[in-house]
């Protein structure tokens, strides 16, 4: 890391994440040594010994310490107000940077300025492929998800459109949505739209907040050039029943939000119903494992 005027800002989001945050620091740190920039780390309330480790091994990192969880979004944007570069870097505490990522995703957005975020492709911590882009949620391809279809016919461009179990995810392409646990995205586009809307907490912030950059007439860049490691749902994982609710209630939110004709209020009163007992059961199903 060089110092002077950031040209990127790298925020984090952190939640007793002692087992990850050490290594996802130290993999940000090598990759960004040749940029001028600088590392956020929001802690949400963590109380096992994240912000302290952070304070001790990291130093130069700004660290931002919530009393209390405040949820991704909220987070999220008290990392971005903070931030100074031109570019800025959402990560999730539990990633691993893959060598040249950092620069190799700064430098294709550089190239086209329609690019309003970009992000990586995504490998596990078991180095299997994960697949990671998204279509926007609608209530078709939500429904497949719900009755099982999109599982049934991973490889169907309609019934497996909101996961793009289809798509092999080793090809640059434009897509709806990459997902927001690695997310590069431009100072100017933040500003224009106001970073991330606080009223999705945890889930489905990035979703719309990706909806809202195409709006605005920009592109979303997946570009597996650059490789980070993600251990999936590492953040979340020690609450899974309280997770697929909350998963549930942003859903409900979104489409509550894009429903702008009477046709979609009406399907909405179906939808309302139907996640809430879908998430129900759900939890019921992970409280079970």
């Amino acid at each position: 890391m060089i110092n002077g005027n950031p040209e990127i800002s790298v925020v984090i989001i952190a939640f007793n994440g002692i087992e990850f945050i050490d290594a996802c620091l130290s993999t940000t740190y090598e990759s960004l040594k040749e940029l001028t920039s600088e590392v956020i780390v929001v802690d949400n309330g963590s109380i096992d010994g994240t912000p302290e480790l952070i304070s001790d091994k990291y130093p130069d990192t700004i660290l931002i310490r919530n009393n209390t969880n405040l949820g991704f979004a909220r987070a999220a944007n008290q990392g971005f107000e903070q931030a100074g570069g031109e570019y800025v870097l959402l990560l999730n505490q539990d990633i691993r940077i893959k060598g040249e990522a950092i620069p190799g995703l700064l430098q294709r957005m550089k190239q086209d300025s329609r690019i309003g975020t970009i992000g990586p492709k995504f490998i596990g911590f078991d180095g299997r492929l994960q697949k990671a882009c998204r279509a926007f949620p609608t209530y078709h391809n939500m429904f497949y998800v719900m009755i099982g279809l999109s599982r049934l016919f991973p490889g169907s461009p309609i019934l497996a459109e909101w996961k793009m179990t289809w798509f092999d995810h080793l090809t640059e392409r434009e897509v709806d949505q990459p997902m927001g646990a690695a997310l590069m995205i431009r100072r100017d586009v933040l500003e224009e739209l106001g970073g991330f809307d606080e009223r999705f907490g945890v889930f489905f912030n990035d979703v719309d907040f990706c909806r809202r950059v195409k709006e605005a007439g920009y592109i979303n860049l997946y570009y597996p050039e650059a490789v980070i490691e993600h251990y999936y749902g590492g953040t979340i994982r020690r609450m899974k029943a309280a997770m697929v609710l909350k998963w549930h209630r942003s859903l409900y939110r979104y489409f509550k939000k894009y429903s702008r004709t009477f046709p979609s209020k009406v399907l909405l009163l179906f939808w309302g119903p139907l996640l809430f007992f879908s998430g129900l059961l759900r939890a019921a199903r992970h409280k079970l494992l």
